[in-house]
């Protein structure tokens, strides 16, 4: 069946087989080609279409329940209040889709086994469904499968996902204001920069997810199970409005990679003894920033401007700081156990590496009576810096020069690794 003509006699059979009707017939057929086909309020239930092509289809208001959809493109496809109860889309690409008022209960997402032919020998692939900026706002998703798919930057606006199985699903930078959320299984999914504001999540799984960027402050978490998650914990003190504007924005620029939102630019501002635990400000610019006592303790700081800030009793254990440029700042009686200094790879276009290595820029950073243990330098910048009677226990200086730093009363003996040069 390859003609236009000849899937939409196949659809009006079905329409007679569902009626009970003579000459009817349930429409099943692999691959068929039924992209940019208009077929609005009718009923495909039942049908078999597995690796049908949907692509931007207009299907609004139709029934597509209990299909067997496994691998169908519905790419672009307008399925507006469109049904899919309890029908199988494992391995579908959906992204982009238009799923509005939409009724995906009991829907099954999770990914597709497909058999692949090389030549004379078959292969099998395992593919996620791809649901990636697909709009689903005020779709009922109750009870759905999505177990390992890909939502990421998905607009789901007061999407009703109560008791959806969501392991390992993938929410970054997806929008679920005001969704529902209770008692929804999201052991280990990504909801990096997700936008929660209004969410309810009474009662859900969410250990050992990813909650970085996530603002909590108007989610209702009541008995939700958050164990091992990262990024997660409420922070000590709620940021100020302005800061955390500035925040919510940079998670925005991230997740969409820089086409909406703002990166973070807080040059010169008094952030002392605010708390930016656990997010991701790969980026951000805090040069000559005020920051005594600042928690910033497993934050992701990559690639961070950090210049002639003053960073006293700043407490950032566990962050990572690769590409960090902190020249001239006073960072003496911080906590920077475990930190990583480490270097970032500079990329071209393509992300092919260039051979170029942006390494930590320390020089001239005051770590006087810090402490650095179990820390990590990879041939960091650290000409001038000051570590007098710093804690080095267990630090990896490896192939770092330290021939100009000052290591008066730091207690040397007990570093991992790396070469102390001997005063003149």
């Amino acid at each position: 069946m390859s003609s236009r003509s000849e899937l939409i006699d196949a659809i009006k059979k079905h329409q007679l087989y569902l009626n009970q009707k003579p000459g009817g017939q349930r429409m099943q057929l692999r691959n068929g080609n039924l992209s940019r086909i208009k077929m609005n309020k009718i009923s495909l239930k039942e049908a078999v279409l597995p690796g049908a092509n949907f692509i931007q289809a207009s299907a609004r208001d139709v029934c597509f329940d209990f299909c067997d959809l496994f691998g169908a493109n519905f790419v672009e496809a307008d399925l507006e209040g469109s049904t899919f109860e309890r029908a199988d889309l494992r391995g579908a690409n959906m992204a982009r889709t238009k799923l509005r008022n939409a009724n995906l209960n009991g829907i099954d997402l999770r990914a597709g086994i497909m058999v692949v032919l090389e030549g004379a020998r078959e292969r099998t692939v395992k593919r996620e469904t791809d649901m990636t900026n697909a709009d689903l706002e005020g779709a009922m998703m109750w009870g759905a499968n999505m177990a390992g798919s890909n939502m990421s930057g998905a607009r789901l606006a007061n999407t009703d996902m109560s008791d959806a199985n969501m392991f390992a699903v993938n929410l970054e930078g997806a929008d679920l204001t005001g969704c529902k959320l209770n008692g929804a299984k999201l052991r280990n999914a990504n909801l990096k920069g997700a936008k929660l504001s209004g969410t309810e999540l009474v009662g859900a799984d969410l250990s050992g997810a990813n909650l970085r960027n996530v603002d909590l402050q108007d989610v209702d978490l009541t008995q939700a199970n958050t164990s091992y998650s990262i990024g997660g914990e409420a922070p000590s003190a709620p940021l100020v409005e302005d800061i955390r504007a500035l925040v919510n924005g940079h998670s925005e620029w991230l997740s969409t990679g820089g086409k909406s939102g703002m990166p973070m630019i807080a040059a010169g501002r008094d952030l002392s003894g605010m708390d930016f635990s656990g997010m991701d400000l790969s980026g951000a610019v805090f040069d000559k920033c005020i920051m005594r006592g600042t928690l910033f303790v497993d934050t992701i700081l990559a690639m961070c401007s950090m210049r002639e800030a003053d960073m006293q009793k700043i407490r950032m254990n566990g962050a990572v700081l690769d590409g960090v440029r902190m020249a001239g700042s006073d960072c003496s009686e911080g906590v920077f156990q475990g930190v990583h200094f480490g270097g970032v790879d500079q990329r071209d276009k393509k992300g092919e590496k260039t051979g170029v290595v942006w390494n930590a820029d320390l020089s001239d950073v005051n770590f006087e009576q810090s402490d650095l243990r179990n820390s990590v330098f990879h041939e960091a910048k650290m000409k001038g810096a000051n570590l007098t009677k710093a804690n080095v226990a267990g630090v990896a200086f490896g192939a770092t020069d330290l021939s100009e730093t000052e290591l008066e009363g730091a207690n040397v003996g007990l570093i991992l690794n790396g070469y102390i040069p001997r005063k003149k």
